[in-house]
C-alpha cells in the first residue's frame, strides 16, 4: 500500500503511443510554476508603475522651475492656469504612455503565436526562457535610461525587447499549457487555473504596494536593480528546478500550417466539429473583448486618479491598487470554489460581466474617494472572467492542441491590449478637458457586447450535459 501510494501521486502526460510518456509530479510542478511565476510576473509588473510615473514625473518637470517637478503637480486646485498645465501633462503622459505600451504588446502578437504553437511539439520550457530573456532586457534599457537621464522614448527599446520575445503572453501560454499536461479537465483544471492566476495577482498586488512606498520620492533606481535580480532568480530555477512536461517530439506526424507556422494556433477553431468550433469561436470572442477592456485601460485608470477631482498621490494609487488586487483575488478564489457546487463556469461569466460592466459605470462617476472604492467592490467578480475562460476553451480541445490554445488565446489577449492602450490612450487625451470618466462608459459600453455573447455561451453550453461539453481525457 505504502509504494501504491507513493506513486499516486505521479501523472503521465502522453505523447505518442508508441513512446514513454514523460512523468511528473503534478504538485510539484505546479508549486515550482507558482514560485516562478510569482519571481517573473513580481519584477515584469514592477516595471509598469516604475515606467509610469517616471515618464509623469519627467513630463511634469518641463513645466515646473529649474527642471524640478512641476509647482502644479499632478492635480492642482488653484487657478485656471495650473489647471490647463495639469491638462497638459496628463495628455502629454497618455500619449507617451499609450505608445509605449503598444510597442510592447503588439509585437508580442507573432512571437506568441510561433513559439505557443511549437511548444506541443518542442516542450514547454524553451518559450519560458525566452520570455525572461526579453524582460531581462527591457530592465536593462530601463535602468541605463533612468541612471543617464535618456530621452523617454529609451523607453521604446525596452518594451521591443519585452514584445519580439512575447511579452508576459509567451511565458502564460507556456504555464498554462504545463498545467494542463498535469491536471485532468474540468473543475480541477478550473481551480488549478484560476489558483495560478490568483497567486500571480497577488505577487503583483505586494510587487506594486512595495515600489509604491520606493518610488515615492523619486528613487526609480534601486527598484529596477531588484527587478533584474528577481528575473535572473526565475532564470535559474526554470533551468535546475522546473520539470518539461510535454515531451519533446519533433516526428509527430501533425501538420504545423501548409502555409505559415502561424496557422497551427488557428487549427485548434477548425479541427473539431461544427459545434464544438462554434463554442470556441463565441468562447475567444469574449475573451478578447473582456482583456481589451480589463486590461488595455491601466494606464488611464492611473491618470484619471491623479487627476482632479480626486487628486490622489502615486503612493495612494499604488497602494489601492495592491489591496483591489488582493481583495479581488482573494474574493475569487474562495468564491469561485463555493460558486462551483451550484454554477457551472459558464454562468459565473455572466456573473463576472455584469460586475465588469456596473463598476465601469461606477468609475466613470467617481468625483470622491468612497466612489472609487465602491467601484472596487462593484468590480470583484470582474476579474473571473478571463482564467474561467481560459478553463472552457481548454477542456474543448484535446492534449495535443493546448500550447497551440494558450498561444492563439495569449496572442489575442495581447494583440486587444495594445489596440485598447491606444484606443483609450486617445479618447481620454481628448476628454481629460472635460469629462475624464468618458473612457469609462465606452468601456461599459464594450462590455455589454460581451454581457450578449456570454448568454450566447451559456445557451449553447447549459443545453448539452457534461459528459458532451467537458472533454474526456484517458491518461494510459
Amino acid at each position: 500500500m505504502d509504494a501504491i501510494e507513493e506513486d499516486k501521486p505521479l501523472l503521465p502526460v502522453p505523447d505518442e503511443a508508441t513512446e514513454k510518456p514523460v512523468i511528473v509530479r503534478p504538485m510539484y510542478q505546479f508549486i515550482m510554476l507558482e514560485i516562478i511565476g510569482i519571481l517573473h510576473f513580481g519584477a515584469l509588473m514592477a516595471m509598469f508603475p516604475i515606467q509610469q510615473f517616471y515618464v509623469i514625473d519627467e513630463i511634469a518637470k518641463k513645466y515646473g522651475e529649474h527642471g524640478e517637478k512641476s509647482n502644479v503637480d499632478y492635480c492642482p486646485k488653484g487657478p485656471v492656469f495650473s489647471n490647463s498645465t495639469s491638462n497638459i501633462v496628463q495628455a502629454e503622459s497618455a500619449n507617451i504612455l499609450m505608445y509605449l505600451g503598444f510597442v510592447g504588446t503588439f509585437i508580442a502578437v507573432i512571437p506568441i503565436l510561433v513559439f505557443g504553437s511549437l511548444t506541443d511539439r518542442y516542450g514547454r520550457k524553451f518559450p519560458l526562457y525566452l520570455s525572461m530573456v526579453g524582460i531581462l532586457l527591457k530592465e536593462i534599457v530601463m535602468t541605463v535610461t533612468v541612471y543617464k537621464g535618456l530621452s523617454l522614448w529609451f523607453f521604446a527599446l525596452g518594451d521591443f525587447f519585452l514584445g519580439i520575445t512575447g511579452h508576459f503572453g509567451l511565458f502564460l501560454a507556456a504555464m498554462m499549457g504545463m498545467i494542463a499536461d498535469i491536471t485532468t479537465p474540468g473543475k480541477d483544471r478550473a481551480i488549478k487555473i484560476t489558483i495560478m492566476e490568483g497567486t500571480l495577482a497577488i505577487a503583483v498586488a505586494f510587487s506594486i504596494l512595495g515600489i509604491g512606498f520606493w518610488i515615492k520620492d523619486g528613487n526609480y533606481r534601486h527598484p529596477l536593480i531588484m527587478c533584474i535580480a528577481c528575473t535572473v532568480l526565475s532564470l535559474i530555477l526554470t533551468l535546475t528546478l522546473l520539470s518539461e512536461t510535454a515531451k519533446t517530439n519533433k516526428k509527430k506526424d501533425n501538420r504545423i500550417c501548409t502555409k505559415s507556422v502561424l496557422c497551427a494556433c488557428f487549427d485548434v477553431y477548425r479541427n473539431g466539429n461544427r459545434n464544438r468550433n462554434k463554442k470556441m469561436l463565441v468562447g475567444q470572442i469574449i475573451f478578447c473583448i473582456n482583456v481589451g477592456a480589463v486590461l488595455g485601460k491601466s494606464n488611464v485608470v492611473t491618470l484619471f486618479l491623479l487627476h482632479k477631482p480626486l487628486c490622489w498621490s502615486e503612493l495612494h494609487v499604488q497602494v489601492f491598487t495592491c489591496f483591489q488586487l488582493l481583495v479581488n483575488w482573494g474574493s475569487i478564489l474562495l468564491g469561485i470554489r463555493i460558486l462551483h457546487k451550484y454554477l457551472a463556469d459558464y454562468t459565473i461569466i455572466i456573473v463576472g460581466t455584469v460586475s465588469a460592466i456596473a463598476s465601469s459605470v461606477t468609475l466613470a462617476f467617481s468625483s470622491e474617494d468612497w466612489i472609487v472604492y465602491l467601484y472596487a467592490v462593484i468590480g470583484i467578480m470582474a476579474v473571473s472572467v478571463s482564467p474561467l475562460l481560459r478553463s472552457v476553451l481548454s477542456r474543448l480541445v484535446s492534449p495535443d492542441e493546448q500550447g497551440s490554445l494558450f498561444a492563439c488565446i495569449g496572442s489575442s489577449e495581447l494583440l486587444l491590449t495594445s489596440l485598447a492602450q491606444l484606443f483609450y490612450g486617445f479618447i481620454y487625451k481628448e476628454s481629460v478637458s472635460y469629462l475624464p470618466g468618458l473612457v469609462f462608459l465606452i468601456t461599459a459600453g464594450i462590455l455589454v457586447i460581451e454581457f450578449c455573447l456570454s448568454l450566447v455561451l451559456y445557451s449553447i453550453m447549459s443545453s448539452e450535459p457534461v459528459s458532451v461539453t467537458e472533454t474526456v481525457i484517458k491518461v494510459s
